[in-house]
């Protein structure tokens, strides 16, 4: 893993922060986040993402005034809306350098990238200025060949019961608490869900049958901490796609250990596993597509990566 040093104090950060992330906690948490930063010198200037798709508008605008210097704070959501205002502004992404403090719940990509769970250190790696240049996927959906929708995504998009499951959380908020959302939309899923007919195309690879998931991937966890894809990347050039073919329930409980340490590529028959720059995903019943919790629009998906997309900071000590 290739980086390089920013001399973080020559620059004011622009701050994009969801106040609901983190059970709504996260403003409250950042706040004192900024007392550890101002302490280093370091000049940052407050934007509230405080509704759906505001962290994306905000990007897109900071980046479009000629700001290139942005701190996502949040979860694996604010991450992804930060991401895209970024790429949607039209500016030479390269340019961009991009900070994260994971201050959500799933946190997962930060996992991939060893971020603490103490903000203090979180912070002392941020003056030390390391970043990568990290890839970011991108994925456009179609019908008929007429694009509808283009999303980016810096960690993880899947398809078939890994959306199901936001599908499930989304339109099924439990009205207790106690339990993890998503670890309830799943456990929910499971009984229900089928697995999709899917054809997979990428240049060195065909896979044709049924599948329960599959992902593409360029960072290794989603869903809360599962390491779907445990050979991943985020800056050799590939996509890691992982694809679970048809299993039965009681397949998937006993394997929820596997899943979580990475070790179901082995556990599991059948898994499929390949690197590629791009790929074409349809099916002929309802397949559904996410990325970091977002549901995308439906249709034949198309998924590319581009490479070294995006400056990110990074707790992996680079070569």
């Amino acid at each position: 893993m290739s980086t390089n040093y920013l001399d973080i104090h020559n620059y004011e950060w622009q701050v994009v922060v969801n106040p609901n992330a983190c059970e709504g906690k996260c403003l409250e948490l950042w706040n004192d986040v900024s007392v550890l930063l101002a302490q280093k010198n370091i000049k940052c200037v407050l934007h509230l993402a405080d509704a759906v798709g505001k962290g994306t508008l905000l990007a897109r605008q900071l980046c479009a005034e000629g700001h290139r210097h942005l701190i996502a704070v949040g979860g694996d959501g604010t991450i992804n809306e930060v991401v895209n205002g970024i790429f949607m502004s039209g500016v030479d992404t390269k340019e961009v350098y991009l900070s994260i403090l994971p201050l959500g719940r799933g946190n997962d990509w930060a996992r991939t990238h060893q971020f603490s769970a103490d903000n203090i250190e979180n912070v002392r790696i941020f003056d030390e200025g390391r970043f990568m240049q990290h890839d970011i996927g991108v994925v456009n959906t179609f019908h008929d060949d007429k694009e509808l929708a283009r999303r980016y995504f810096i960690n993880i998009a899947g398809f078939g019961f890994d959306a199901d499951v936001i599908y499930d959380v989304t339109h099924n908020r439990p009205h207790f608490l106690g339990i993890s959302v998503y670890i309830l939309g799943l456990i929910r899923t499971i009984f229900r869900y089928r697995s999709k007919e899917l054809s997979v195309n990428a240049t060195d690879f065909h896979f044709g049958g049924k599948s329960f998931l599959m992902v593409a991937a360029l960072c290794q966890y989603n869903g809360g901490g599962m390491r779907q894809a445990p050979m991943a990347l985020p800056d050799d050039g590939l996509l890691d796609v992982v694809i679970i073919p048809k299993v039965s329930n009681w397949t998937v409980f006993k394997n929820f250990k596997n899943i979580f340490k990475g070790t179901h590529v082995k556990a599991i028959a059948g898994i499929q596993t390949f690197r590629t720059g791009s790929l074409e995903i349809a099916s002929e019943t309802l397949l559904r597509g996410e990325v970091e919790g977002e549901l995308l629009m439906t249709g034949t998906y198309r998924i590319n990566v581009l490479p070294g997309a995006l400056n990110v900071l990074t707790h992996v000590s680079g070569q």
